[in-house]
């Protein structure tokens, strides 16, 4: 009887064991489970998070707020005078104003990168054989669409200080009242910033020693067109 006992408390240890190991398998992945979790709300809140040294990262938060006005008002709707002298000058102004306010961030969006980005490769090492040439074709259109934006903002900025002029000039009596006191500071702060804009342009170029260099070659490719025209099939 007695070895029948210890046999059924072996047979009990054994299936308490057997019991046991899917019990803890169970509870290693839980654990390991709630870990992974915990630290994966961990970095969404830390992504989340706002503080005051952290800058907005695109590739975290993927909705971004923009809090300019959309409202669009034409400058002949704001102003309203009854003297028409005064309502024409500053409707002159006001355009002007705004036009050279457009060019600036015309120029900065539209120019600045693909002028100084020029020439940049992953890449060290000479390139291919005319590959100087080609760039520079490429960015024939970009170079085009500049020279009208310059012709551009010469035109606008000699017709402000036409204005101007006009404005501060010795004329009639009734002309020098209306404006006398007048404040322009609006204007030269949007003429200040497009010859701003032109400066860093010529900057940008002449700093690029990339786009010189295709520049330069590609003049010479021309060259030799004109002198071998059957060369480069022309």
């Amino acid at each position: 009887r007695m070895q029948q006992q210890q046999a059924h408390h072996r047979t009990n240890g054994n299936d308490a064991g057997a019991v046991s190991l899917p019990t803890e398998e169970c509870f290693e992945k839980l654990r390991q489970y709630v870990e992974n979790n915990e630290a994966e709300l961990r970095g969404i809140e830390e992504a989340l998070e706002e503080t005051v040294s952290e800058v907005w990262d695109a590739f975290s938060d993927v909705v971004a707020v923009r809090f300019e006005a959309t409202e669009h008002c034409e400058t002949h709707e704001l102003i309203r005078t009854d003297h028409s002298l005064v309502g024409k000058v500053m409707m002159a102004l006001a355009s002007l104003s705004t036009e050279m306010s457009s060019l600036s961030a015309h120029a900065e969006r539209r120019f600045y990168a693909p002028l100084a980005c020029f020439g940049e490769r992953f890449e060290d090492g000479s390139l291919p054989e005319g590959e100087e040439s080609r760039n520079i074709a490429e960015l024939l259109p970009l170079l085009e669409e500049l020279s009208v934006f310059v012709q551009q903002c010469y035109s606008t900025v000699r017709n402000a200080v036409a204005q101007l002029s006009g404005l501060f000039s010795d004329k009639s009596k009734h002309f020098r009242e209306a404006f006398k006191g007048a404040r322009v500071g609006a204007l030269l702060t949007e003429m200040g910033e497009l010859l701003r804009a032109l400066v860093t342009l010529d900057a940008i170029v002449a700093s690029n020693g990339e786009l010189r260099l295709h520049w330069e070659e590609y003049k010479r490719m021309l060259q030799s067109a004109a002198l071998e025209p059957e060369i480069f099939g022309a």
